[in-house]
């Protein structure tokens, strides 16, 4: 039977850390969970500490420095042990059951990554409209420098085989939220298979994601396209 680890990034997240697991355990009852807390200042430990204790699949990192999105996810990467190995935001956003059945295409893919986009025109995703319109620019400017052919790179909920991570490893440029976006290069130039659906999602409030993170995606991008 195939084993999932699924990661969870988590920074400052007591406030919706609690459902989300409700999520997760009621969709993915046995599978490896990891959560990593990033640099949090609030309770989220505090929470994972006491769900851990009732549900043995629960592992959790505790950073005491802030590590960044892709940061996190990388040090989840180390410590997954499953033949499937996604990360999840963790807001809630996406519908599990969806994900969950979309994991069968790996029987043809070597990685699923879900879209918000795929299909859909603006008026039909549910996000602030400045939030609409870098992700149309930043995703403009993801096919020109890297080429990558994708309606969403950063929708968070990505998934991929064992031998996907053994053959990338954990030597990325992006710490940040450009990380999707590397993750998906270093996936192509390494000829893996990719498939993206679209996934239905909700916009929720309390985002870690602001617009003066914009310069730092761009800086990395900038070098994530040098290196190529």
């Amino acid at each position: 039977m195939t084993k999932i680890s699924i990661i969870i990034p988590a920074y400052n997240e007591g406030k919706r850390i609690e459902s989300t697991l409700i999520s997760l355990f009621t969709t993915f009852p046995n599978e490896e969970i990891i959560v990593v807390s990033n640099g949090s200042r609030d309770n989220t430990v505090e929470i994972l500490k006491t769900w851990k204790t009732k549900h043995s699949n629960l592992r959790y990192i505790e950073s005491p420095e802030k590590l960044g999105k892709g940061g996190a996810i990388i040090e989840g990467l180390k410590l997954a042990n499953g033949d499937v190995v996604g990360f999840l935001d963790a807001d809630d956003a996406f519908d599990l059951n969806y994900i969950k059945n979309s994991l069968f295409e790996l029987s043809q893919y070597d990685g699923i990554i879900s879209s918000k986009w795929k299909g859909k025109n603006i008026f039909q995703v549910d996000e602030p409209i400045v939030r609409k319109i870098f992700s149309r620019g930043w995703n403009l400017l993801i096919k020109i420098l890297l080429d990558l052919d994708y309606y969403d790179t950063q929708a968070g909920a990505k998934f991929f085989k064992n031998e996907v991570k053994n053959k990338i490893g954990y030597d990325f440029i992006s710490k940040g939220f450009a990380f999707d976006v590397e993750l998906l290069h270093k996936m192509k130039i390494n000829n893996f298979r990719i498939k993206e659906v679209y996934i239905p999602s909700k916009f929720v409030k309390g985002s870690t994601f602001r617009l003066k993170h914009c310069k730092n995606m761009f800086i990395d991008l900038i070098k994530i396209w040098w290196s190529k």
